[in-house]
């Protein structure tokens, strides 16, 4: 199934290949469960850690629920995830701060 955020997820992949792995910010590990309709679709796993990306479900120290069109719409810049934290469009399990640690990530993906 193709979704639009399939193209922000693709671009993850792509910036993850230019980390230095002795030199990142953010180690953390999250999770990103896509709906559409409010049913869960597609799981991915962004390891910071590792520095990978992968389908699929696995622990996270954050997990963030939402519509595949908030997702694309977060992963392009056109959203911040406090915007869409306020308006109960991005759920969030664990450590809510790490979302925010993430979103300088984000950005640089729009470059």
């Amino acid at each position: 199934m193709a979704l639009k955020s399939d193209s922000v997820f693709e671009r993850i992949a792509k910036r993850l290949e230019t980390i230095d792995p002795n030199n990142r910010q953010v180690q953390q590990v999250y999770k990103f469960r896509i709906q559409q309709n409010g049913t869960v679709v597609k799981t991915w796993v962004l390891d910071l850690k590792a520095v990978k990306l992968t389908e699929g479900d696995s622990p996270a120290e954050a997990t963030l629920t939402m519509e595949d069109d908030i997702m694309f719409a977060l992963g392009t810049g056109a959203m911040p995830a406090k915007e869409a934290l306020a308006q109960d469009k991005l759920d969030v399990e664990g450590q809510v701060e790490l979302i925010f640690l993430l979103e300088p990530f984000i950005a640089s993906l729009k470059k």
